[in-house]
């Protein structure tokens, strides 16, 4: 019960922990001598995100409510010690150390701490768990990322997907050495996905302990950091190894001939790495994945002439491949996924290929595809997903392809495909999604037969005329040349997951949409007259029943501040027991009925005309605070003292305000505090001593206001800084020497100051700054259905530029605009900056 008191349980999944027979609780396993063996709290319901074309990290699932746990661990969980089973996964424990009492269970045979928002430095912790068979502390995890995302309105026009997979980080852990392993002998599953192990390559080479975990069947090390030449040596050691995956690295070399000695294995994983040369012959794999090595060239002809290949998940995508389908990629009969795309590939599609009787998805986007779909691919019983997006496929779309009655998903959009589409198509049981848009097409489109088959629809095709109006069973409607906002809401009466009508450039005109209704619209992209018919006005009323979390966007004036106003004071009624308010371009005063909402955890209120002071009421005594964002409107006076009692906070953004004063003593109780945002406004004063408690901050802005004195030396103490902007202020004196030791800084701008004095030599400390970084998380603190970001404003040559979405690759260093002297540091060749300013007004550093 003093577990479940540390932490908030917003969807209650821990209501039945009731009385002392704790046997009978939720989660709560026990042996038949009554002792606590398995404790599973994971998160049932982990929220899906994806990052959209504007680099913002969206809800991509169709959960309203929150089921992650937060708080932090109890320590006399672990005293527990015959619990065998721990997972702990998918919750928020707001970036605390893992709990080193952790070692006390001796018995645990599983333990999951994976994207548990944890962030520690991975040492002793897991070194006397000696019986454990599975381990994952990972804090990343993949998702969708159409942030790359292009398309060229020319006239042939093209579309630019980039990378499609991004990883977040769910929390931070590195390990300087992976020595603890050495112990761990029963380990048969190990997943550390995220966890940086940079330093392990420094200290003692991370394969070596590994590798004497010689009972291992799986190995993830995805996105660790890791470099250098694959260590074939030691995976040798690895005689009971099926599954490797260190894909999202920076290895180079090629791959070893000799892997073929690991006859137990079954999938391997070196996608996303600096991989050269060409593909060994490795005819025990069932799964290989080598997808963005471009250097690498990969010759389907000799992977596809052997005969009873055992191969069933295959993907080169964005490598080098180069000439033609070959025929023989017919004799790999198991093969149930291919996948190869922007890899260069010509010809036409081989007639062989339906005979692949087991395949079930095929992409080839983004390739030199030509000729015709062939009209033999209803042979292709099993498949379900066919992708050939941006070749050059001519033709018509064959009947025969009615005749796959397990297809689900079609997309031939963005190539030269002439006639109609086939009816027959929207009668196949299983299709979903039909995407057919840039083609030639023309004729009609009888869409009233998509209420039958729940079929989502893109139907752009420069010369469809006419698109009949019966479309409520719509999944996805895309009528667009270029991408729409990213949407999973029900909008327009649709169930949109990917795209709304945004301009409508072909010929069938505004009667393509004439008579669509809104029912829960909460934004519509009215910028096209094309959508003339669909005046917002008389079709679309905004749904203000759309609790527990809400956005409403007023970018066309669907709502009125007035009205805004009026609907938020009934939203505070509904809003107690839920969590996350965002609200845009709206209101002119904060409610006070705000602080009644004491299980609220985000606040946003980014980007209004806000006049007045910041409430009192923000930070009552039951708050869980944990996201509070004020910028960009004109509050003006102090900081209250009472957002100290915001103990839970993580973010707190004030920027571009006029506030005054100095930052109280009392924030110093917020200890989790992350992230602090204090650009633009009018505050005074020397260094604020409070910033000194903030051992976990990541990211800090004091820009543009105006601070004077000497930056304390106590920053250098900050070790979790990732982002230190003091620019624009009245800072005097040197620049301490130990911000210079901050490891995992990557961004620093101390410009337009006063600061003298010499820059300091020892620069190889900055860590961040002087090594490759491959990972592409992007830095922010993600939460449910809100992201929150780090926004970077770089000043150069007195032009103003914004970073919108900053990624774990890049770095700056900026002192420009001081008073400094002497030379510029012999080791300033070792930073890897995106920015690097060092000019002053005086010219007195040489």
């Amino acid at each position: 019960m003093s577990f479940k008191s540390l932490l908030t349980d917003p969807s209650n999944r821990l209501s039945s922990w009731k009385g002392e027979n704790c046997c009978s609780w939720k989660g709560i396993k026990c042996s038949s001598s009554g002792r606590v063996v398995v404790v599973n709290l994971r998160n049932p319901h982990p929220d899906e995100v994806m990052i959209n074309v504007n680099k913002e990290v969206v809800s991509n699932s169709n959960n309203t409510s929150d089921f992650s746990l937060k708080g932090t661990v109890y320590p006399l969980l672990f005293t527990l010690d015959h619990i065998q089973y721990l997972d702990l996964s998918f919750n928020n424990f707001v970036f605390t150390k893992l709990p080193v009492e952790i070692s006390n269970l001796t018995k645990l045979t599983y333990l999951n701490l994976s994207n548990a928002m944890f962030q520690d430095s991975i040492s002793t912790q897991f070194s006397n768990l000696t019986s454990l068979r599975s381990l994952d502390p990972s804090c990343a995890n993949l998702v969708p990322d159409l942030s790359s995302v292009s398309v060229s309105l020319t006239l042939q026009p093209k579309l630019d997907v980039g990378s499609v997979l991004s990883f977040i980080s769910n929390g931070y852990l590195s390990s300087p050495n992976l020595r603890w392993l050495e112990g761990l002998r029963h380990l048969r599953y190990l997943v550390m996905t995220g966890v940086d192990l940079s330093k392990a390559l420094e200290s003692f080479h991370w394969a070596t302990p590994v590798s004497s975990l010689s009972n291992l069947i799986l190995l993830r090390l995805s996105n660790c950091n890791i470099s250098g030449r694959i260590p074939i040596g030691q995976l040798l050691n690895f005689t009971n190894l099926s599954v490797l995956d260190t894909s999202s690295n920076i290895l180079t070399s090629t791959i070893p001939d000799i892997l073929s000695n690991l006859t137990t294995l079954s999938a391997l994983d070196f996608s996303v790495n600096n991989l050269d040369g060409h593909i060994p012959y490795l005819p025990q794999l069932e799964q290989l994945y080598v997808s963005s090595n471009p250097a690498m060239t990969i010759n389907l002809v000799s992977m596809f002439s052997a005969s009873g290949s055992k191969l069933k998940f295959l993907d080169v995508s964005f490598s080098h491949v180069g000439g033609t389908l070959p025929p023989s990629l017919s004799n790999s009969t198991s093969l149930t996924f291919f996948q190869a795309d922007g890899c260069s590939i010509q010809g036409s599609i081989p007639s062989s290929v339906t005979k692949l009787k087991k395949l079930r998805i095929l992409v080839l986007n983004d390739n030199n595809i030509t000729g015709q779909l062939p009209v033999s691919m209803s042979s292709l019983i099993s498949l379900q997903y066919l992708s050939l997006i941006q070749n050059g496929l001519r033709g018509y779309i064959p009947t025969s392809i009615c005749q796959i009655l397990s297809l689900d998903y079609l997309n031939v959009q963005w190539n030269e495909l002439t006639g109609s589409v086939p009816s027959c198509i929207l009668q196949l049981p299983k299709l979903s999604y039909l995407s057919v848009q840039n083609n030639n097409l023309n004729g009609n489109m009888p869409l009233s037969l998509i209420q039958k088959s729940k079929l989502g629809s893109e139907a752009q095709s420069r010369g469809l005329e006419k698109i009949e109006k019966d479309v409520s069973g719509l999944h996805v409607l895309g009528c667009s040349s270029r991408p729409g906002p990213i949407l999973d809401h029900d909008k327009l009466g649709i169930r949109a997951r990917f795209m709304v009508p945004g301009c409508l450039q072909n010929r069938i005109g505004s009667r393509l949409v004439y008579g669509l209704g809104c029912k829960s619209c909460l934004a519509l992209d009215t910028e096209f007259d094309q959508l003339m018919a669909m005046k917002a006005s008389a079709k679309c009323q905004v749904s203000y029943n759309i609790l527990p979390c809400f956005k409403v966007l007023c970018s066309n004036l669907l709502v009125t501040p007035y009205v805004m106003i009026v609907v938020m004071r009934e939203w505070f009624l509904l809003m107690k027991d839920h969590c996350m308010l965002v609200l845009d371009e709206a209101i002119r005063s904060i409610p006070t009925q705000i602080g009644e909402i004491s299980a609220i955890w985000s606040i946003s209120l980014f980007g209004n005309k806000i006049h007045g002071p910041v409430l009192e009421s923000f930070c009552q005594s039951t708050n869980v605070l944990q996201v509070l964002d004020l910028s960009n409107n004109s509050l003006y006076g102090t900081i209250p003292r009472s957002l100290g009692n915001c103990k839970s906070l993580i973010y707190l953004n004030l920027g571009q305000n006029k506030l005054t004063g100095s930052v109280p003593k009392k924030l110093e109780l917020i200890t989790s505090l992350c992230y602090l945002d204090l650009n633009g406004d009018q505050f005074e004063g020397s260094f604020p001593v409070v910033l000194e408690k903030f051992q976990e901050m990541k990211i800090l802005k004091l820009v543009g206001n105006r601070f004077e004195g000497r930056i304390t030396k106590f920053i250098g103490d900050l070790h979790h800084l990732r982002i230190l902007v003091l620019a624009s202020n009245s800072f005097n004196e040197s620049i301490p020497e130990r911000v210079m030791k901050l490891e995992n800084l990557q961004f620093i701008s101390l410009s337009r100051n006063k600061l003298s004095g010499p820059i300091p030599e020892n620069l190889e400390g900055l860590k961040k700054m002087t090594k490759t970084q491959n990972q592409t998380t992007i830095l922010g603190y993600y939460y449910s259905l809100k992201f929150t970001g780090a926004l970077l404003e770089i000043v150069t040559k007195g032009q103003t530029r914004f970073l919108v979405s900053v990624y774990s690759y890049n770095t700056g260093f900026d002192v420009s605009s001081n008073a400094l002297t002497g030379k510029i540091p012999k080791k300033i060749g070792l930073l890897n900056g995106i920015l690097l300013q060092f000019s002053t007004a005086e010219k007195r550093v040489s």
